[in-house]
């Protein structure tokens, strides 16, 4: 079961806790050579210079936003509120605000940015693709083998080695509860990590194109460190939500799921950040010195 309650409060948290992780953050003195703004900054700028300047953007984003309100108002069966809807949102009135706070804090509002128009590109537009072309309903083959090898196989995997019984047939996680009561769950998109997942690579790639200079080698490392991070973190949430499905029963099963993953979540990426952050101040080229004047 979904949690958007929950969702809202993880994609807002992630946001302000990597803002105030970025602007803690001090890189090394730049090198001689290093003299332009960074590559995330660049972009921006070019796309403001391309559509016209800090007005049309502004007006882009409070179009999005209107579009987004009358869309579920007179066109959805559901009216209210998604996760889509959200982040659509956050992202228009983010354009909105851009040229009114990028005078003095232009990093950080660049950052805040590009990180909500990756988490659109990847959670977002997939999403409006699929409702589109298969009513909502698409699958792929390597999504399925995902969640059937990596996740559902796993999980019941280190249940059964905690003592748990438990199988696995497809996407189905079959668990004898402690009580003698047997219980089929279904591992679905949102417990495949999808929204953890998109967020990490989102506030990654921003991290990195507005913050650091990293070589292509370490680049690549971090990357996959960070993957893997937020894989295991994902099976350590699911077996946790097991474990008190078997322990305390299935009311007690959906409570965690709903409420656990997004501090789960937070908890790991905190971890990973302070890792890289340290890493990087260390063995990476500092952001060059920005000119805050208005362009």
């Amino acid at each position: 079961m979904f949690s958007y309650v929950g969702f809202v409060i993880g994609v807002v948290s992630v946001l302000i806790g990597l803002s105030l992780m970025v602007l803690l953050h001090r890189p090394p003195e730049p090198e001689p050579d290093a003299g332009q703004d960074s590559p995330g900054i660049r972009l921006i700028d070019f796309f403001f210079r391309l559509v016209g300047g800090d007005y049309v953007v502004m007006v882009l984003g409070a179009s999005l936003i209107l579009v987004v309100i009358v869309y579920n108002i007179y066109v959805s069966s559901r009216p209210e509120f998604g996760d889509s809807d959200t982040l659509s949102i956050l992202f228009g009135a983010m354009l909105m605000i851009y040229p009114l706070v990028a005078p003095k804090m232009k990093v950080e509002a660049s950052f805040a940015i590009i990180f909500l128009g990756f988490v659109v590109i990847f959670l977002v537009l997939p999403q409006i693709i699929m409702s589109l072309t298969a009513g909502g309903q698409a699958t792929s083959s390597i999504g399925n083998w995902y969640v059937n090898y990596m996740l559902a196989a796993p999980f019941s995997g280190i249940l059964d080695l905690l003592g748990v019984q438990s199988s696995s047939v497809g996407n189905l996680v079959t668990i004898a509860f402690h009580d003698g009561s047997i219980h089929t769950l279904e591992i679905s998109a949102y417990c495949a990590g999808l929204y953890s997942f998109s967020i990490f690579i989102s506030a990654f790639f921003a991290f990195v194109m507005v913050f650091e200079r990293m070589s292509r080698r370490m680049l690549v490392s971090v990357l996959l460190f960070g993957l893997l991070i937020a894989y295991l973190g994902n099976l350590i949430r699911m077996v946790v939500i097991g474990l008190v499905g078997y322990y305390w029963g299935l009311d007690a099963l959906h409570w965690t799921h709903e409420n656990i993953g997004w501090l789960i979540f937070l908890a790991w990426s905190s971890l990973f950040w302070w890792l890289i952050l340290g890493y990087t101040s260390r063995h990476s080229k500092g952001l060059p010195p920005h000119d805050t004047e208005a362009n």
